[in-house]
């Protein structure tokens, strides 16, 4: 997790220096606009970049990174077309994805594992990576066509949902009344040593305002908002006769808001909802105080 910290660190701190240098560079009292899903999304792809392909060392990192950005644009892009095109050969991005940059990326990739391969093999100590792509080549059980399913779902998962979390958290933070709340947050940002951070529970222990805000920010705004999930086989839900072929949908962003099963105010951010030691909130800390688990599913 040190490796994934600093990577994190690093690349926030240069996108900050770059936001900064473009409000002193816009001569209106060090303010501009900008597109805050768009950075949050360069930002995660960048750091997913380093912990995930150690691509420091990959001469054709920007180009992996171009592609990498498509072609996550463009699958989003194909997952909010109504109708879906794509399932009768008029999607444009679909085309674009899978005539174009599924096959240029697939070779990246391929091409990284066979350097990053051929350097383990000549290293005397046999180190082995911090990032996660020398971690699953350091195993010696899996085959390149694993390693890039691997590598795909990660950054898939991890990029495009992380970013829209960002972005509306900063949403949610900067509301102005939110200000105390900000502040908090700052103040015990400031004052954790996160040297010490070995685990997730460790990043809770240590920021615990940070993490409910989190949380809150996943129930109020879920980075996938609508599922769908069909059924593969006959079955009885809740009394309902489900055919196969079914799609059965549900909405995380609903459940979240739900007043029947979250705790009032459900439209407002209380991040003392996942505060164990907050009385109001227990005895369903692990549950922001909703009545079942079934209640947050973010994802």
């Amino acid at each position: 997790i040190e490796y994934f910290l600093k990577a994190i660190q690093n690349e926030t701190n240069s996108l900050v220096d770059t936001w900064r240098a473009r409000a002193r560079s816009s001569g209106q009292s060090n303010s501009f606009r900008l597109d805050l899903y768009n950075e949050a999304r360069s930002l995660t792809l960048e750091v997913i970049l380093k912990v995930t392909f150690g691509t420091q060392n990959f001469a054709k990192a920007e180009e992996l990174s171009s592609i990498i950005g498509e072609y996550l644009e463009k699958i989003v892009a194909v997952a909010n077309e109504v109708p879906p095109w794509w399932q009768i050969g008029l999607s444009a991005n679909y085309r674009r994805v899978t005539e174009t940059l599924l096959p240029g990326l697939r070779a990246l990739v391929l091409e990284l594992i066979a350097k990053r391969r051929e350097e383990l093999s000549e290293e005397e100590d046999n180190m082995v990576a911090a990032d996660l792509l020398g971690v699953l080549l350091s195993s010696k059980v899996l085959s390149d066509e694993d390693i890039l399913a691997v590598l795909f779902d990660v950054v898939i998962a991890g990029s495009d949902t992380t970013a829209s979390t960002i972005t509306a958290a900063l949403f949610l933070l900067y509301q102005p009344q939110q200000k105390q709340l900000l502040e908090s947050i700052l103040d015990e940002v400031h004052g954790a040593d996160l040297t010490t951070i070995e685990s997730i529970n460790d990043v809770r222990a240590s920021l615990p305002v940070l993490s409910g805000c989190i949380r809150e920010t996943l129930r109020l705004y879920p980075p996938v908002p609508f599922i769908g999930r069909t059924s593969i086989e006959p079955a009885l839900v809740d009394g309902c006769e489900i055919p196969e072929g079914s799609v059965m949908c549900w909405s995380p962003w609903f459940l979240g808001r739900n007043p029947q099963q979250w705790r009032e105010p459900v439209e407002e951010v209380r991040p003392q909802r996942w505060d164990e030691s907050d009385a109001h909130w227990n005895p369903a800390p692990s549950t922001g105080a909703a009545r079942d688990s079934f209640s947050f599913l973010p994802f």
